[in-house]
Formats: C-alpha cells, structure tokens, sequence
C-alpha cells in the first residue's frame, strides 16, 4: 500500500461502489457474529465506511489505514468509539498504545490483496488477537492461481495455516457488477484458538 491512497480520500465515501461494498461486508459480518460488547480492529480502514457500520454496535474501533488524508477523513466524522491511526503494521508499530490490550474481532475489508507480505501482515495482525479472538476479511476473487491480483480460496486457507489461524471458512460471499464485469468477493474467517 502507498501514500497514493491519499489521492482517492476525498471522494472514496461518494465513490458508489466502496459504498456497496461496505455494506455487503458488513451485512455477512453481522450475519456470522455479534458485534456487541466487541472491540474491533479495522485494518486497512479508509475513510471509515465499514468503521461507522460497526461502530454503531461493537464497544470500541481502532481504526488504522497507512494514508494520513483517508484517517483525517475519518477523524472528521467524530465517532465517539473510534480511535484512528494512519500506519503501517508491523512489529514495531503493534507496541502502540492504542492496540492494547488487543482484540476480540479484526476486520480487513479489501485490503489484504494490497499489503507487500500477506503472510506476515497476518502473522502481525494474530499477535494483536486476543486468544478465541476471531480474523475476517473480504478481498477480490482470483480467477485461477496465476491471476495478477485478489486471492483464491485455497491461498487464504493455506495462509491461514501458515501463520497458525485456525480456519473457519472461506466463502464467495458476494460480488460487485460493473460495465467491466463481475468481481466476486471471499470472505476468509479464522479463529486464534
């Protein structure tokens, strides 16, 4: 991911397809869990699209993107329950404050296809999961394992193990139309049990 994002801030929450999206990950998240009582990491949040939706039920939100303009767009909507970050994660930024004393739910919509390492950025993400702590995130279907972007199912699954996540499931759980075509979307659910 790169400052390049910072481009996109001002108009990503008219943009109507990050809409659309953020509500169709959020209505399968509720669909899979409660969100009450929850306190919530949203990786690779944006401007907060799907931060607002969950921060109206879960106890707390930390919401963390590396672009300054997309976390400045969401400091501006002032949701009492949302504490935002623009960083990167990595081992070192996982010591700040504001990741204490860790998570019950981690949400990563569209993001994870972006990060340089999924592997490791999972791997940093589990240590911030509180034990029976629970992993989700929505990205673009590849068409087959050489497709240039996105994830297959048995690429979430086989990183899931990898970095010791126990897999819940891994879905197409909805897809987006547009005059370019249909993009399918995987929902990947891990536990760290």
């Amino acid at each position: 991911m790169s400052d390049s994002w910072d481009d996109y801030a001002d108009d990503w929450d008219t943009d109507p397809d990050v809409v659309e999206y953020s509500k169709k990950a959020f209505d399968s998240l509720t669909k899979f869990t409660s969100l009450e009582g929850k306190n919530v990491l949203d990786f690779g949040c944006g401007t907060g699209q799907l931060t607002e939706k969950v921060a109206r039920v879960a106890s707390s939100v930390v919401a963390i993107d590396p672009s300054p303009k997309m976390i400045e767009v969401l400091k501006n909507k002032n949701i009492h329950n949302v504490n935002s970050l623009s960083c990167e994660i990595s081992r070192d930024s996982i010591n700040h404050p504001i990741f204490e004393p860790g998570f019950d739910l981690i949400i990563a919509s569209s993001v994870c296809a972006f990060v340089p390492d999924y592997e490791k950025t999972l791997s940093e993400l589990k240590l911030l999961l509180k034990e029976g702590g629970t992993f989700v995130q929505w990205d673009w279907k590849r068409a087959n394992e050489d497709g240039d972007f996105g994830f297959t199912e048995d690429m979430i699954k086989s990183a899931y193990t990898n970095v010791g996540l126990s897999l819940v499931r891994v879905t197409e759980e909805f897809s987006l139309a547009s005059e370019k075509g249909t993009m399918h979307v995987l929902m990947g659910i891990a536990c760290n049990a």
